[in-house]
């Protein structure tokens, strides 16, 4: 029975290992860095088509705006995150059918 459960845990573990090193390659794959702050760089020069002094000013502004004046990576990983999820909202938006009224 030992037996059967250590095979499990083994199979599982080559899973989690695959996936995670699928997950750093994607990574590095798109971002070409592991540092967060790269990331939001990357993608808001690609979202947004400026260029990228324009862009890293806009990064240094917004946290300035917000008292931080040398992000750590746990905070450039969150406004990443924040930056993503604007994104995905603003693209998934459509202008809904304006209400008629019903006037009796």
């Amino acid at each position: 029975m030992t037996a059967r459960a250590l095979s499990r845990f083994m199979k599982f573990l080559i899973v989690l290992v695959v996936l995670v090193a699928s997950a750093v390659g994607a990574t590095w794959v798109r971002y070409e860095s592991f540092d967060p702050c790269a990331w939001m760089h990357k993608d808001m020069v690609e979202s947004s088509g400026l260029p990228g002094l324009i862009v890293t000013a806009r990064i240094k502004a917004s946290f300035l705006i917000d008292g931080v004046t040398s992000p750590t990576p746990k905070l450039c990983l969150y406004a990443w995150w924040q930056h993503r999820f604007e994104g995905a909202k603003n693209s998934g938006k459509t202008d809904p059918a304006p209400e008629k009224s019903e006037n009796k």
